[in-house]
């Protein structure tokens, strides 16, 4: 299992023995690239589906990108300051396409109110079990967390099959599935060392940058279903 020494910060993957042109982690380093073309696919999307680049899917096209350049660095440079540009855009990311998915389904207050459970039970989980987790593999910390997501995400495609249908709830499980697949990955990185000599780490993100591609297109189609049934609504 590689270890880091003082002055790299954050959590060790498999990656992290093998510098190579200057970069930390070079595999992880590179499969940023990947953030980077889901959020070029999703201002495609977002352009061909003739929907106004409101301000909600601005700042989801934002944060992507500064995921992939964030991680990027991180990854590259192992910093402090690399770190924080790595998981803030994330986190943002998740939340604000998590709150505009149940928004779609349910309204404002009940998006925020979910997000507020999620992240209740998400802490009280890692409290609870994230050390005895983290005994078997440090990055399986936060599965409390993933396992949170993938329940209020259940809930959430039966939301979207209910309201607005077949195909829509399927674009949400794809993401769903997607995305438990990359924390799945990250979760078993240092595990994997012997077989996989660069880890598992960058599945997560090649992983995680479909999730929130598919994720951003299912915003832009739950958006243009209840504007094209407003007229008929109005009506």
């Amino acid at each position: 299992m590689p270890s880091a020494p003082p002055p790299f910060h954050g959590p060790i993957y498999c990656d992290t023995a093998h510098m190579w042109l200057g970069m930390h982690e070079p595999v992880n380093t590179i499969t940023n690239a990947a953030i980077l073309i889901a959020a070029y696919i999703g201002f495609r999307h977002v352009r061909r589906s003739g929907m106004k680049f409101s301000a909600d899917l601005v700042l989801l096209l934002v944060l992507l990108v500064g995921v992939g350049v964030g991680s990027a660095l991180w990854h590259g440079l192992r910093t402090f300051w690399a770190l924080q540009l790595d998981w803030i855009p994330g986190v943002l990311y998740f939340l604000l396409v998590t709150l505009l998915w149940i928004r779609q389904l349910y309204g404002w207050s009940a998006g925020v109110f979910a997000l507020m459970i999620m992240l209740a039970m998400s802490v009280l989980g890692i409290i609870k079990f994230g050390d005895s987790l983290a005994t078997i593999t440090p990055n399986l910390r936060f599965a409390p967390f993933y396992f949170t997501v993938t329940i209020l995400g259940a809930l959430m495609v039966a939301g979207a099959w209910k309201k607005f249908g077949r195909d829509t709830a399927m674009l949400g499980a794809a993401a769903l599935a997607f995305g438990i697949g990359a924390a799945a990955a990250r979760s078993i990185d240092l595990l994997m060392c012997s077989v996989v000599p660069f880890g598992t780490h960058f599945l997560w993100h090649l992983g995680l940058s479909t999730a929130a591609c598919l994720g951003l297109m299912l915003v832009v189609k739950m958006k243009k279903a209840r504007e094209n049934s407003a007229p008929s609504l109005a009506a």
